[in-house]
């Protein structure tokens, strides 16, 4: 009789451990897409900063009498400029998407995600990897244009 008890108490441990799992799951990958998000963001400063700098350096190259050296210089600070442009806006679509398939309690106080809201979630946090990269190499390729 008393195997009977204990081996229905681990059973019973077992489940709510399961289920405890499967609660914890959602919020977890939650979390881990807004620390990426939370991460990134103070980066659109920078994006804002070396935008401003990046059109200062062509302009001023546009000025300058034309050669092939110049003309080479303004293409790349032409794609800088079209790289960060890009990834800022990937970022605001990847908000107002992101925004649009989730509750303020979903995303900040880990309310359980229904099965459809799992897969999105899923998607999401590759487009905010997406995202992140693109801002990341965005910036690195404008310092690098920014310092020649």
């Amino acid at each position: 009789m008393i195997k009977k008890i204990v081996l229905f108490a681990l059973v019973l441990i077992g489940l709510q451990a399961c289920k405890s799992d499967a609660k914890k799951e959602a919020p977890s990958l939650m979390k881990e897409v807004m620390d990426v998000h939370d991460a990134v963001m103070p980066k659109m400063g920078t994006i804002g900063k070396l935008v401003k700098l990046l059109n200062q350096q062509k302009d001023s190259l546009l000025e300058a009498a034309p050669t092939a050296e110049i003309d080479l210089k303004i293409v790349a600070l032409s794609t800088g400029l079209d790289s960060l442009q890009k990834a800022h806006k990937k970022m605001m679509t990847w908000m107002k998407d992101f925004g649009g398939n989730f509750t303020a309690d979903e995303i900040s106080k880990g309310k359980a995600l229904n099965a459809e809201k799992k897969s999105i979630l899923e998607q999401e946090a590759i487009k905010v990897k997406e995202m992140e990269a693109a801002i990341i190499g965005s910036i690195q390729y404008a310092e690098q244009l920014s310092n020649q």
